[in-house]
């Protein structure tokens, strides 16, 4: 008994749902790595304490020597975080992961400090805009309020750029996490010495 088979080619309409199957099916893959890697970036973790010890113990070196050292707090517990967390696909990943427990750390201290300067300017400026000096006084803490703002936006552009030129490779996953991290810490470094010397 021969079995004939349609040897025509398929229709557009079968092309299309081909097409969509292939395409549901990606989709479900990627949401399945997406959903993992959320999992897994809850692994990962950057010490707040130590970040902080050194970055205290940097500020008082430097307040005795004149010498800035803080900036090698910066990357220590991604490093750290790197030699001693398994990842179960790429070491990219892996990198990306720690360098984002470790910007979430700085974030933190970022922040702590940019509050603590709204703070300290707002009541600058009720002191001051009370004194009767016979010209218009400008406030600061709005201004400083604009710096930060235009600050958090260079840093997407600034990262979306480290992106970019990361290309096809799998820097472009972690190359933007060690941008945000070193990004976020700088200015959080710097917000704590403009809480120690003033703005400049």
């Amino acid at each position: 008994m021969t079995i004939k088979t349609n040897s025509y080619p398929p229709s557009v309409k079968d092309l299309k749902m081909r097409a969509l199957s292939v395409f549901v099916g990606a989709l479900g893959v990627l949401i399945f790595y997406a959903s993992a890697h959320s999992e897994d970036s809850k692994d990962y973790k950057a010490n707040e304490k130590r970040i902080l010890d050194c970055v205290e113990a940097s500020e008082k070196s430097r307040d005795r020597t004149y010498v800035d050292l803080t900036r090698e707090c910066i990357g220590k517990e991604t490093n750290n975080c790197d030699l001693t967390t398994e990842h179960n696909t790429y070491e990219s990943n892996r990198r990306m992961f720690c360098a984002g427990a470790e910007a979430q750390v700085w974030t933190v201290l970022m922040e702590r400090a940019y509050e603590q300067l709204l703070d300290r300017y707002a009541k600058w400026d009720r002191e001051q805009s009370g004194l009767q000096t016979g010209m218009n006084y400008e406030p600061v803490q709005p201004a400083v309020e604009k710096a930060h703002e235009a600050w958090l936006t260079s840093k997407e552009v600034h990262c979306d750029l480290v992106r970019i030129h990361a290309g096809t490779g799998t820097d472009r996953y972690d190359a933007p996490a060690r941008c945000d991290l070193y990004d976020v810490a700088e200015r959080a470094l710097l917000y704590r010495h403009w809480l120690t010397v003033g703005i400049r």
